[in-house]
């Protein structure tokens, strides 16, 4: 299901590319681009499982893939998929991948640098593994939906490539009441 939502959200990317096109061209929306990049970052997932008294805390690795619409140079929309590695420790594991839509908010300080804000919402799925003494292992697999927000700054290499580093932090709301930490940097290209 997660892969039929991503390629329909794909497929509707390029849909919208074409309609940037005749919109350019018919209405004079010089300012509006479509890019997609991917983007690498490490995070910080920590947990408490009050209910069975276990704790969690590590770091790992996650890889996005994103595209957006930049409507002008100060306000853009972007749909991402994002694949968290599993962070673990002695007695519990845990696994979240996700699709995210959300906006930025965008202040070009010079033709090079801009610095941004974001918001937006995360749908994901998270596969649980706990160690639990006198019991055993326990697994779960759990999924929902969040808020994210975060900032960054943008470097433009040139009028095409553009570098981001930012800070995003994921809301996530649960019985273990976790904190998702991440920072990022990514690559994009604006057509």
């Amino acid at each position: 299901m997660k892969q039929l939502t991503i390629a329909a959200a794909l497929l509707a990317s390029l849909g919208l590319a074409s309609t940037a096109a005749h919109a350019e061209s018919d209405f004079g929306l010089e300012d509006y681009k479509i890019y997609t990049g991917i983007g690498y970052g490490q995070y910080s997932f920590q947990w408490e499982d009050r209910e069975n008294d276990t704790s969690f805390d590590d770091d790992s690795s996650m890889l996005k893939a994103y595209v957006g619409t930049k409507i002008n140079p100060y306000w853009s929309f972007e749909l991402a998929y994002e694949n968290f590695d599993e962070a673990s420790d002695i007695d519990n594991s845990a696994e979240i991948d996700g699709i995210s839509l959300s906006t930025r908010l965008s202040a070009p300080l010079n033709e090079y640098f801009s610095v941004y804000a974001k918001g937006g919402w995360l749908e994901w799925d998270a596969d649980i593994y706990a160690d639990i003494p006198a019991v055993g292992r326990v697994s779960s697999n759990l999924e929902g939906g969040d808020w994210l927000y975060g900032a960054g700054v943008e470097f433009h290499l040139n009028e095409n490539i553009n570098m981001r580093l930012e800070y995003t932090r994921y809301e996530l709301e649960d019985d273990i009441d976790p904190d998702m930490d991440v920072a990022a940097v990514s690559i994009e290209y604006q057509f």
